[in-house]
């Protein structure tokens, strides 16, 4: 019984401290947690029996339901009681389940007419479905994260944000050859496994103050064609895929970084001659376009398509005539740790006073490359 009234004493005086917090700091505190818990809190008191509806803040996570159906209830429910005089200023919906494609057009016209600053969307399809109208226009959106588990869902029309900072798309396909129309605050573009569909053969990027653009491209292709990337204030650029980028890009005076790492397919070990300079070739027309780049890395894998061809290395400048700094990084594909001699010389033969950095796998023993990637010994110490 004394342990008892203990408990209640220390919850009471919790409760009364709450209550001494004004309404904006406990919007702000429940914020931080995913909107099905926030709503549950307004059974501590009658203080909180409606203070979850003026969140700014939504998080609908379908992890936090045991059935899809209780979770489409739920956002069903709670969007049409919260507060519409109050605005949203970020809006996280993370679907891990089949869902239709008018529940999704509720979602993103919600967010879109209740001055959304920072939209994210993770979303499971299993059919085509067309991104709705209010989604690709807003005064108000500065963060965008759109995340797909297929590509299934279509963008078919150009992204026109004023205010848009960031944007980051995954696994959506482009029909549009103007990926950002009207977008002139965005500084931070990543595209992830994104494709484009059969009849589009450009994709275009003009972003006039974009700093850093990551691409990730899978077992698809980018576009069929080539990206072209009109970013006069880009510094960091960032590309990892299977396939070389075809990527043509304008004057880029004030480029900082880049990072290729090229990770071929296992069947590509057993390609033709022919095929092998093709894309050797390719490779050294993508690294064309970072003449300016003061820092350079490279991983194992791309290293290792331009070992091919060695006349050609011998013959050509390296396209790095400002480069400071130049790393090596491991490839999963690749387990060779060492840069040939000829690609070395190749790269450094255009700049002067470079630092190069071989931030590769070593023997946990010694000094020399590992037998495999996994294992933290080499060959020798490994017997």
């Amino acid at each position: 019984m004394k342990r008892t009234s203990q408990i209640k004493k220390l919850a009471g005086d919790d409760e009364e401290r709450l209550s001494t917090l004004p309404d904006c700091v406990l919007c702000y505190v429940l914020s931080f947690l995913d909107t099905k818990y926030a709503v549950q809190t307004s059974v501590l008191s009658k203080r909180f029996k409606n203070l979850w509806s003026s969140l700014p803040d939504l998080n609908f996570d379908r992890k936090s339901f045991k059935k899809l159906s209780s979770f489409n209830n739920f956002v069903d429910r709670v969007l049409p009681l919260r507060d519409n005089s109050i605005k949203v200023n970020n809006f996280k919906f993370s679907s891990r389940g089949a869902i239709t494609c008018s529940f999704l057009d509720k979602v993103v016209n919600y967010a879109m007419s209740h001055g959304v600053q920072g939209l994210n969307l993770f979303v499971q399809y299993n059919e085509s479905y067309n991104f709705p109208e209010a989604g690709y226009s807003s005064e108000t959106l500065r963060i965008f994260e759109l995340k797909c588990n297929k590509y299934h869902i279509k963008l078919r029309k150009p992204l026109s944000f004023p205010e848009l900072e960031v944007l980051h798309l995954e696994r959506v396909t482009f029909v549009h050859s103007d990926l950002v129309l009207s977008c002139p605050n965005l500084r931070d573009l990543t595209l992830v496994d994104c494709c484009s569909s059969r009849e589009l053969d450009t994709l275009n990027i003009n972003a006039p103050h974009l700093t850093k653009l990551t691409i990730s491209s899978g077992y698809l292709e980018l576009v069929a064609g080539k990206v072209v990337v009109s970013a006069p204030r880009l510094a960091s650029f960032c590309y990892s895929g299977y396939h070389p980028l075809l990527l043509y890009m304008g004057e880029l005076s004030g480029l900082e970084a880049i990072s290729v790492d090229i990770d071929r397919f296992s069947y590509w070990k057993e390609t033709k001659e022919e095929e092998e300079k093709k894309l050797a070739l390719d490779v050294l027309n993508l690294l064309q376009n970072f003449h300016n780049a003061k820092s350079v890395t490279l991983s194992l894998g791309t290293i290792q398509i331009l070992s091919v061809v060695p006349d050609l290395l011998a013959h050509e400048r390296s396209p790095f005539v400002n480069m400071k700094s130049l790393k090596f990084k491991a490839s999963r594909s690749c387990s060779n740790s060492v840069v040939p001699s000829h690609v070395m010389k190749f790269l450094l033969n255009n700049s002067s006073s470079v630092e190069v950095f071989m931030g590769l796998p070593r023997c946990k023993s010694c000094t020399r490359p590992p037998l495999r990637r996994r294992r933290k010994r080499c060959e020798r110490c490994w017997q």
